[in-house]
């Protein structure tokens, strides 16, 4: 999971303070975090208070109200209303702490899709008056913010099923495939006897046929030759489709048993789709960014398996790097990828 900075922003101007921080997990995510009280209440403020939902009417018109406590003992309080929810894109409420009653802010969040999977979360705060926003910000919030979202960011890896998990991770390869001229198709990739077209055409046919196979789910063949870019959308289409209602299908293969058939695809295609964005994105001569604490972990559980990988054939030889390379570099190494691969070189 990638480390992200909360930005926080006092207008000179108007009493407003904008909010911007980035997620990598999808709006939905987000916002189910932001609108479930039971998610809610898990990450909301400093990490040294839990919280209390006191009230919670997550809809237009609703109200809420929750208190933070610490040791048993209630710190501080607040309450607002739902002034407009709108799945997925945005919350308008009032927000007024009890030690202030006349102090309300009118807070617009925003959930922008990064294109990638990811999230740009924007809030937008405004109160009637400089000394109620300054005292705001004296008040200690940045730091009940900035590890609110810190938390926030722990939940969301922790609540990452299959299907987001997907959604994710084609998002960021579909942002690579769409980005694409028609020209660069045929333009080497890193994966030798592979143009780039080749990327994506190993991703669809495998997974297809695996799926076929495997589980007796039979998708129609897509023409990855005449338009890439298409099929690789509706292929992404028909795989989120089976993640988001698997209804209690079973894959069957003779290496790994029988597995329901979103986890397989979990396992197996997804994580191929994270890995194959790297071939991508350097194939497009874009820098890829997989995540270096993914990455790590990644390298991690593959290194005991490392004689079974070899012998199966999915990786070529190892390429050495330096002993301090990036998580990313040792990774894409181990599965025998040249980390300073560039098109033309």
């Amino acid at each position: 999971m990638t480390a992200h900075e909360t930005e926080i922003v006092a207008d000179e101007k108007v009493p407003t303070i904008e909010i911007i921080r980035e997620f990598d997990a999808t709006p939905e995510q987000v916002f189910r975090a932001h609108i479930d009280p039971e998610l809610y209440r898990r990450w909301v403020g400093p990490r040294s208070l839990t919280t209390r939902i006191l009230k919670w009417e997550g809809h237009t018109g609703g109200a809420w109200a929750f208190a933070n406590d610490r040791d048993g003992e209630e710190i501080a309080a607040f309450f607002g209303s739902f002034h407009e929810v709108r799945a997925n894109e945005r919350i308008v409420w009032t927000f007024t702490w009890e030690g202030a009653p006349d102090s309300v802010a009118l807070e617009t969040l925003t959930f922008e899709s990064r294109g990638d999977g990811g999230t740009r979360l924007r809030v937008l705060s405004v109160m009637s008056d400089f000394a109620s926003r300054d005292g705001m910000l004296s008040s200690g919030m940045d730091v009940g913010v900035k590890e609110g979202y810190d938390k926030l960011d722990e939940l969301l890896q922790q609540h990452t099923g299959p299907a987001q998990q997907h959604a994710q991770d084609a998002a960021r390869f579909s942002a690579l495939v769409l980005s694409a001229s028609p020209e660069d198709w045929a333009g080497p990739s890193p994966v030798s006897g592979w143009a780039a077209r080749d990327v994506v055409q190993h991703l669809i046919e495998w997974s297809r046929g695996f799926l076929a196979g495997g589980a007796g789910i039979a998708l129609p063949t897509l023409d990855v030759e005449a338009d890439p870019a298409a099929a690789w959308t509706q292929h992404v289409a028909d795989i989120q489709a089976i993640l988001d209602d698997p209804a209690d299908r079973v894959l069957s293969n003779p290496h790994t048993g029988d597995m329901p058939v979103d986890e397989a695809i979990d396992m197996f295609y997804t994580a191929d789709v994270w890995m194959h964005s790297w071939d991508l994105a350097k194939a497009l001569g874009r820098e890829p960014d997989l995540g270096q604490e993914r990455c790590a972990a990644a390298l991690e559980a593959m290194r005991p398996m490392e004689q079974v990988l070899r012998d199966s054939g999915q990786y070529g030889p190892a390429v050495p790097v330096a002993d301090d390379a990036s998580p990313q570099d040792q990774l894409m190494a181990f599965i025998g990828r040249d980390p300073a691969w560039q098109p033309g070189r």
